[in-house]
């Protein structure tokens, strides 16, 4: 006669325990996982950035506030961060790239390195050309398609080790730029 606890005997108890090897073995697997994962997570560059219109107010100054476009970056990760230049991306599967200059005397240092919790701005100033920045950039990057330029541009922000961390425009902007192109598309027709 077999011998039996709880009411099981031995071949169903040796069965019940092969299920428990499988289990034990898909957990660590499980838990190799997740491991890996969050150590290579951890080890990636991480920021928020943005991209945006502002004016300047001046307390006492009377005079129309200038206009500006602010990038700006701030190190979300644990890893510095070293950023090496600002600019656009535009389009879908032919992409065009633009590196954006930008004012030195009010804006952050280039090439900038970033530790965690330290941020970056550089300001684009509207008005510094002969030709204003808005048309200057919708003749030259968002022609010939104005509407498909306008719902892909993406602002960059690449670093040293090759990570680009990109946004979308603030739609303010996005919308003086579709304006902008409008009209240098009226001008030369």
């Amino acid at each position: 006669m077999e011998p039996t606890f709880f009411g099981i005997g031995k071949a169903e108890w040796e069965l019940y325990n092969s299920f428990s090897n499988w289990l034990s073995a898909i957990a660590t697997l499980a838990a190799v996982l997740v491991s890996l994962h969050l150590a290579r997570r951890a080890g990636k560059p991480r920021a928020k950035v943005s991209v945006g219109h502002r004016l300047i107010i001046t307390l006492g100054d009377m005079r129309k506030p200038p206009e500006i476009i602010v990038f700006k970056i701030v190190n979300t990760g644990d890893r510095t961060i070293r950023v090496t230049n600002i600019g656009w991306s535009i389009g879908l599967w032919k992409k065009r790239h633009a590196l954006q200059l930008f004012d030195e005397h009010q804006s952050s240092p280039m090439p900038i390195e970033l530790s965690h919790g330290q941020e970056a701005q550089w300001f684009v100033l509207l008005d510094a050309r002969d030709k204003p920045w808005l048309e200057y950039f919708a003749n030259g990057m968002l022609k010939p398609n104005l509407w498909l330029s306008t719902k892909t541009i993406k602002a960059q922000f690449h670093t040293s080790v090759g990570e680009v961390f990109t946004t979308k425009p603030e739609p303010s902007l996005i919308k003086m730029l579709h304006e902008a192109g409008q009209c240098a598309s009226k001008q030369q027709a």
